[in-house]
């Protein structure tokens, strides 16, 4: 599983310790990150009390400071920005096909009914065990799918962006990069649903041989482009 826990932050001790500048530093980050909402809010509309987006739950996609997040290889000092999942709204194509499976047996028993088909070969066991197993297949696509959701995971920290990808449960990519080596941001918004539900892609250009980063689906785009680019500034100015 891909090492990102939500729960109490633990305090592990650290090998390397800071002065009090850096813990400045921090606090000046996360000052730019409600700066930049705020200034942000005056140009789009308002989202709702800052409460619900620092919030992380089972169908969170947007946490700004979220407070019981930790990940592996967390630095002393460090603290998460954002926390970004794919838009809930990503999810809906495979849930609606999961229903309709779902709803296949119900189906089959009704054209059964009216004499099209005859299962009347197979026992009440057999139709049993085949009803079973089909609705257990269901319920593991949904649970792949759901996972693959969930922990696929973008993370801006007051040192670094992180990119978390998760994949049918045996593929996982984490990729890192520090604020100073982010180049460009861009986010792309295509599309009447995604303009109703305010979802986009961003995409982060970097320096050197870096992979670049795309954070795919992700809400609030405009408020999360406003975010980096200001820890971004800050980061190159310091």
């Amino acid at each position: 599983m891909p090492d990102i826990f939500l729960g109490e932050e633990e305090n592990k001790p650290q090998e390397n310790t800071h002065d009090d500048s850096s813990s400045h530093k921090n606090d000046a980050k996360k000052e730019l990150v409600k700066a930049g909402s705020e200034e942000l809010d005056k140009g789009i509309p308002t989202l709702k009390e800052d409460k619900k987006h620092n919030h992380t739950h089972l169908f969170a996609a947007y946490c700004e400071n979220p407070k019981k997040v930790s990940f592996a290889d967390k630095l002393e000092g460090e603290e998460i920005l954002l926390f970004l999942r794919g838009h809930f709204v990503v999810n809906i194509p495979w849930i609606i096909k999961a229903i309709l499976l779902g709803l296949v047996p119900v189906v089959i028993s009704a054209v059964n009914m009216s004499g099209i088909i005859d299962v009347s070969f197979l026992t009440p066991n057999y139709l049993l065990m085949i009803l079973l197993f089909y609705y257990f297949l269901i319920v593991g696509y949904i649970f792949v799918n759901y996972l693959t959701w969930f922990y696929n995971v973008s993370l801006v920290t007051s040192e670094r962006i992180v990119d978390i990808d998760f994949s049918q449960i045996v593929f996982e990519n984490v990729d890192a990069t520090k604020l100073t080596q982010v180049e460009d941001v861009g986010y792309v918004q295509i599309g009447v649903i995604r303009s109703i539900f305010d979802y986009g892609d961003i995409h982060l250009h970097t320096a050197g041989p870096a992979s670049d980063f795309e954070f795919l689906a992700v809400p609030h785009p405009e408020r999360v482009l406003k975010v980096i680019n200001n820890l971004i500034g800050e980061a190159n100015n310091a």
